[in-house]
């Protein structure tokens, strides 16, 4: 039995992992409360002892965090989200608290890559991960390991620069996206679209308007797409892989934005990488992290 993890920004997500995939016992703890109580990492600790003493079979405890990791894997050195935590010896305070239990930490996005590899239904040895949500994150297993660079936080794919000279992220993550359809909405007044009648935007209600055939909702997506098409080009000649899975609440709209996405990946790239090329949306929605955590686990 694992214990699996999830660590956010807005909330710590907990759950038993069977072997089968399947999470029971789920628990959700808001971050903000653990953080202005007893501190993040007390509080944290506080509530794996509970599981562990509810669940005396749990045999190891993996977590996800969004930030940087040392490459021991023992402290996460940078978490803009949980300033608390940084450069604190997280896993040798778990371990002396409870020293007959596995502790494992990982990146959330390389966590999700994770997920998807022991658990996922598009399940391959090597393929590339990218998670589209308020940031862009990345994860790659390469010939069934998960890779972390010579200092141990490859894949930030979310800060490459793209031609534009802006990151991925700052142009493909979701409030990135609503900024600019509002200032298309703004720009674009001579489109009759029906996104102007909507008061609050979101990629869910963006996706329904390009279902509906909204022609500035399609434009959009199609923007969205040539930009994510570049990061994949770099992504792909870079480590070489012809699988790439997206994540994120961006991926939603996956059926809009793919086609401009494999046009700009054509462009650039010959052949020999796009004959076999396989993108689509990964299948574990909110949860890979969480499966990943527990796969921290299940690498020993």
């Amino acid at each position: 039995m694992i214990l699996g993890i999830d660590v956010g920004g807005t909330s710590a997500k907990f759950g038993i992992v069977h072997p089968d995939g399947t999470i029971k016992h789920a628990k959700r703890f808001m971050t903000a409360e653990w953080v202005d109580g007893d501190g993040f990492v007390a509080s944290m600790t506080k509530e794996i002892g509970n599981f562990l003493k509810e669940f005396p079979s749990i045999k190891g405890v993996g977590i996800g965090w969004p930030g940087l990791i040392s490459l021991d894997r023992k402290r996460v050195v940078l978490l803009p989200n949980i300033p608390s935590v940084k450069d604190c010896p997280i896993v040798d305070i778990l371990k002396s608290e409870f020293p007959h239990i596995v502790f494992r930490i990982e990146n959330d996005a390389k966590c999700a890559a994770l997920g998807e590899y022991y658990f996922g239904k598009n399940r391959k040895n090597t393929f590339a991960l990218l998670t589209l949500g308020t940031g862009v994150g990345g994860g790659i297993v390469l010939n069934g390991k998960l890779f972390i660079g010579g200092r141990g936080n490859a894949t930030e794919v979310g800060h490459m620069i793209m031609s534009n000279g802006i990151t991925l992220e700052n142009q493909v993550g979701i409030q990135h996206l609503i900024s600019y359809t509002k200032k298309r909405l703004l720009d674009d007044k001579g489109i009759t679209s029906s996104l102007h009648e909507e008061e609050e935007l979101s990629p869910k209600v963006i996706r329904d308007h390009a279902a509906k055939g909204d022609v500035l909702a399609l434009d959009i997506f199609k923007h969205i797409g040539r930009i994510l098409g570049e990061g994949a080009v770099n992504i792909i000649r870079v480590v070489d892989v012809n699988t790439i899975l997206l994540g994120g609440g961006i991926s939603g709209a996956i059926e809009f934005f793919l086609p401009e996405m494999k046009a700009t990946i054509e462009k650039w790239l010959p052949a020999y990488y796009t004959e076999n090329l396989y993108i689509g949306q990964a299948s574990l929605e909110n949860d890979a992290g969480l499966l990943g955590a527990a796969g921290l686990i299940m690498e020993d």
